[in-house]
């Protein structure tokens, strides 16, 4: 079972290299992609010599901008084209493993055609439908000078497309949206690099550069909408309603994420959280900080090694 792990990171670059050191195992491959606004010394630093090859031709990411969707394609492409891997997992750089690497691996051998992507329809009356029908340009703002222009910028935008008509989806695509927090198997990541390439899906590619937070729905269209959706998890139950029927996503994904609106969006994760995390069943989290989060990450090494995780090595 050959996995690859693609990282998104920006900051922490301590928390990025304990990452790297928690998921490293045999038969696993690392690409990381560190936001260009950013200096990369630090996190290749932090590696300590696990093996991880980061992308060169790095993207300045904006939160929400199509940047994201590019520097992800960016990860997508170099890890399928380096080598074939059964599976390819997308995490943050604020994520952590919450369980041994051999569980995961008897997760995955035991169905290895099934993909963990969380997935609803955006339609009627479903949660952050306006995504896809109103413009929006985080990519653009981003290179106002000052925060307050930004948000004038954003506004007016808003107003604007709020006073035009909806937007017209990609014709005969039903459009699905998700957290971007996925494990899909290596034809899935072939298909969808297969389809950003094709010069027949452009104007897919062209609408999304104008579509907010356009990470957690370009994926999720593209397998929703090809031959591979059946085999995402949970479709035999949630791929068969109808669109509008589920008003946001499922919990498809391998992910334990925290929401709750009286902290943060999503909760950094501590020792309060341990026993949510290991009751969930899920086998990562996020989102953690190097300090605040130090002495669960600790609480979560110490039962991976309980539980005769093979110990990490530096090279």
């Amino acid at each position: 079972m050959r996995i690859a792990y693609m990282i998104l990171a920006h900051d922490q670059p301590e928390l990025f290299g304990r990452l790297v050191r928690a998921v490293h195992a045999d038969n696993v491959s690392i690409y990381a992609h560190i936001d260009a606004k950013f200096d990369e010394a630090p996190f290749r630093a932090a590696v300590n010599g696990v093996p991880v090859e980061f992308v060169t031709d790095r993207i300045k990411v904006n939160w929400g901008g199509y940047s994201q969707v590019e520097s992800m394609l960016k990860l997508l492409t170099l890890a399928s084209r380096s080598a074939r891997h059964d599976y390819l997992i997308f995490l943050s750089g604020r994520d952590y493993p919450l369980r041994p690497h051999r569980e995961l691996v008897s997760l995955l051998s035991g169905a290895p055609t099934r993909s963990y992507m969380n997935f609803y329809a955006l339609a009627d009356g479903t949660d952050f439908v306006a995504k896809v029908r109103n413009y929006c340009y985080y990519d653009l703002y981003a290179k106002v000078p000052t925060r307050f222009l930004k948000r004038v910028a954003n506004r007016l935008v808003k107003e604007i497309s709020a006073r035009l008509p909806d937007r017209k989806f990609v014709a005969d695509m039903q459009p699905y949206r998700g957290s971007t927090s996925w494990c899909i198997t290596g034809d899935i990541a072939e298909y969808i690099v297969g389809f950003v390439e094709s010069p027949a899906n452009s104007d897919y590619l062209r609408f999304f550069r104008s579509v907010s937070c356009c990470d957690e729905i370009f994926f999720q269209t593209i397998v929703l909408n090809s031959p591979y959706a059946s085999t995402l998890n949970r479709f035999d139950i949630d791929g068969i309603k109808r669109p509008g029927e589920m008003k946001n996503e499922n919990k498809a994904s391998l992910h334990y994420i925290d929401w709750d609106p009286r902290r943060e969006d999503p909760a950094i994760l501590d020792e309060r959280d341990l026993a949510a995390m290991q009751a969930s069943g899920k086998y990562f989290a996020r989102k953690f900080d190097a300090v605040r989060s130090a002495k669960v990450l600790d609480t979560l090494d110490s039962v991976r090694q309980r539980n005769n995780e093979p110990e990490h090595t530096d090279g």
